[in-house]
């Protein structure tokens, strides 16, 4: 082979001068190069070795920048939200409704439902409970009403039928049998849905609910019909005009402008001002959050009352938004109003949007205002969508945003890997280096150690070890050092060997030799000889162990062996996938943080593996 080469190297020169030049000057380029700088054109070379770089840069800004810009609150939840599937429509209504001409929008957790004009309903958002499948005897009927509650909807047809649809797991998208020759003689003419829920007002202005906790026998909110000992002073029943429940009590607007509260002995019923219940003032129109009664009386002043959890009450309402008000409206945790002016103010929870009122919303006539969805119509008739869009990555099984929970859930996995190979990292060069360069009985003694420590399985010791030391009682950051801690100091054996070959040929060189004939002390020697010697041997170790580091971490948080709840790692969050139901329904909550360590482990290792072969001497003979 010698022999060709050769051959072939003297009749380039003897026919291609120009070539051998060429070829002559990239070789002393070469030579001109210091070996930092050929590693680099070595690594770069590797198109692999880009891909890996771009990904772990992508994955490391994913992680550790959004992080500080979308903070995560561990102890947030929302059970209307929960196992939402991914999605970014929320508010995409149709341009058919718009052209049509809007009569009436309302809106579950993640859909909307909207009315046009001519008596056409359309679906937008997310399908939940086949909220999306509308009868086709709705589709074919002209709809005079619609409403939806959280997971359900309903729609009334001008002659007077009832079609519900959606989620009827406690019978809140159905008559109840114990009404139905009640609504036989007296028909219902408007319904409205809430946390499935359904309340009725039939043609006599009696009002009855059905659905969660209304069936239930002993349930404050059971006491159907409400509004029969409402009476004027010559006994003639006063009609229900309107009513609202919330999770256990219900609000109704008398056409006498009074309003009652029935239901559950709470601070929605409690703390309802007289003035709304005694007739002194006329009250024009109700509304109810989850823990918030709202009223608008005819001098355009609100009324709220209740609970401060959501930031709904009165100290919190805007200066603006107190008088001089057309129309208010509530959502599950917040309330729009618009002003005799077209305005439209919000106020309360924020967690996705909903209050964020668009500042060139003007001129608005309509305000529709249903769970976390807002739709404003101007006088042209123009629809303008805020509120909550939805959920990108979906939501967990506590309504918490999934793509906050990946990312910071990584921002764990990853530092935990990291630091966990920098711990391995310096046990095994220290033990590697001593081992390797006094030899003798230090040597055996160390490798005895490091045998017997790589002898027991890795994953069983690693979880004994957790379970042994991570207690209840500590502390979720000590719990975390912890497992940096075990996983570090039980995965430097295989680098230490490593180091310790190494060393055992270069002590013998002719330049640690004379460095000692000079009396130089071995811990310099050690220090400023040897170690950068085996410099190439840490990196690449330290690269590929970080991607076995992320998956150990992930596999004992997957166990119940690492991070715990409500902290999130992917690991941890992995372990919904030991349910079967999460499998077949919920896939975003074990596919994307199933993709997330998949990617960031094989772009470590790609990178890994580009810096062994651009290590390696043999590389630049390419």
């Amino acid at each position: 082979m010698k022999i060709l080469e050769s051959l072939k190297n003297l009749f380039t020169r003897l026919f291609f001068p120009k070539a051998m030049k060429q070829q002559t000057s990239v070789t002393q380029e070469e030579m001109s190069l210091s070996p930092g700088k050929i590693i680099a054109r070595n690594f770069f070379r590797n198109k692999l070795s880009t891909i890996g770089i771009v990904v772990f840069v992508f994955m490391f800004n994913f992680t550790f920048v959004l992080g500080f810009f979308f903070p995560l609150d561990l102890y947030y939840t929302n059970a209307l939200q929960r196992n939402l599937p991914p999605s970014w429509a929320y508010l995409n209504y149709p341009a058919q409704l718009e052209r049509e001409g809007v009569k009436d929008i309302q809106s579950g957790v993640a859909f909307s439902l909207g009315l046009s004009n001519e008596g056409n309903v359309y679906f937008w958002g997310t399908d939940i409970r086949e909220t999306k499948n509308i009868p086709t005897e709705v589709l074919n009927s002209n709809i005079v009403s619609i409403s939806a509650g959280s997971q359900h909807a309903m729609a009334i047809a001008d002659n007077g039928e009832i079609f519900f649809w959606g989620y009827n797991q406690v019978g809140q998208a159905e008559i109840p049998e114990r009404f139905i020759e009640t609504f036989k003689n007296d028909p219902l003419v408007s319904l409205n849905g809430d946390i499935d829920k359904t309340v009725g007002i039939t043609e006599k202005g009696l009002v009855y609910v059905w659905g969660a906790g209304a069936s239930q026998i002993g349930n404050p909110l059971r006491a159907s019909p409400y509004g029969v000992d409402k009476l004027d002073a010559n006994g003639n029943q006063i009609k229900a005009i309107d009513a609202q429940t919330g999770i256990s009590t219900l609000i109704v607007l008398f056409e006498d402008g009074t309003i009652e509260a029935y239901g559950q002995s709470n601070e929605l019923k409690t703390e309802m001002p007289t003035s709304l219940t005694d007739g002194s003032l006329n009250i024009k129109q109700i509304g109810i959050t989850l823990y918030n009664g709202i009223a608008l009386d005819d001098t355009g002043k609100i009324h709220v009352w209740g609970s401060n959890t959501n930031f709904v009450n009165n100290e919190n309402i805007p200066e603006a938004a107190k008088t001089n008000i057309k129309s208010v409206h509530a959502g599950h945790a917040h309330v729009a109003v618009v002003t005799n002016e077209g305005e439209v103010l919000a106020w309360g929870d924020n967690t996705v949007g909903q209050a964020d009122v668009p500042n060139n919303l003007k001129d608005v006539e309509r305000l529709f205002v249903s769970s976390y969805q807002n739709y404003a119509l101007n006088s042209e008739g123009d629809i303008t969508a805020f509120g909550n869009r939805g959920f990108i990555a979906g939501t967990d099984d506590s309504g918490r945003n999934f793509v906050l929970q990946l990312i910071h859930g990584g921002r764990v996995t990853m530092t935990v890997g990291a630091v966990a190979v920098l711990i391995s990292t310096v046990i095994g060069l220290i033990i590697g280096i001593v081992s390797g360069y006094f030899g003798g009985l230090v040597d055996n003694i160390l490798m005895r150690v490091a045998e017997v420590i790589s002898s027991f399985p890795f994953l069983p010791l690693a979880i004994t070890l957790s379970a042994a030391l991570l207690s209840s009682n500590i502390s979720q950051v000590q719990r975390i050092l912890m497992i940096m801690v075990i996983l570090g100091v039980l995965s430097w054996t295989g680098l230490a060997r490593l180091i310790r070959g190494q060393v055992l040929s270069e002590r013998e060189r002719d330049y640690v030799l004379a460095a000692r004939a000079l009396g130089i002390r071995n811990n310099n020697i050690m220090k400023r000889h040897i170690l950068p010697s085996v410099f190439n041997i840490i990196l690449v170790s330290a690269s590929l162990g970080y991607a076995g580091s992320l998956l150990t971490e992930a596999g004992l948080s997957f166990l119940g062996f690492g991070v715990s709840p409500p902290s999130p790692s992917w690991g941890n969050i992995l372990t919904a996938a030991q349910q079967t139901v999460v499998i077949e329904t919920y896939w975003w909550r074990w596919v994307l943080p199933g993709i997330a360590i998949i990617v960031t482990a094989l772009s470590v290792n790609l990178i890994g593996d580009a810096l062994r072969d651009a290590m390696d001497p043999k590389s630049n003979e390419r």
